[in-house]
């Protein structure tokens, strides 16, 4: 993934079974804003990830896969999900 415009909030949680559980949370800033937080994220299968736009701008990103896209395969994003604060039970199950 890599954003092109806007802000992005990221979640991470390493679920893979040969590596020690960790949870990552932060800000990504597009390449519209130059400079330290920009990034490109790969993500290893086995690693559960989230994303929502942050603050009031949309964001833009390009995304790729090594596999063959399918859309059954993705979570549907809905506005008043990405603006609302994180849902208990995700909360709960980032901080176990």
């Amino acid at each position: 993934m890599f954003f092109v415009a806007g802000n992005v909030e990221m979640l991470l949680v390493d679920e893979r079974a040969v590596m020690p559980r960790r949870v990552m949370r932060f800000i990504i800033e597009g390449d519209d804003q130059r400079g330290p937080n920009n990034a490109a994220i790969i993500i290893p299968p086995g690693v559960a990830h989230a994303l929502r736009a942050e603050g009031s701008r949309d964001a833009i990103m390009v995304y790729g896969t090594t596999t063959q896209f399918n859309p059954e395969f993705e979570g549907r994003i809905a506005d008043d999900i990405e603006r609302a604060p994180l849902p208990p039970d995700w909360d709960a199950y980032v901080g176990r």
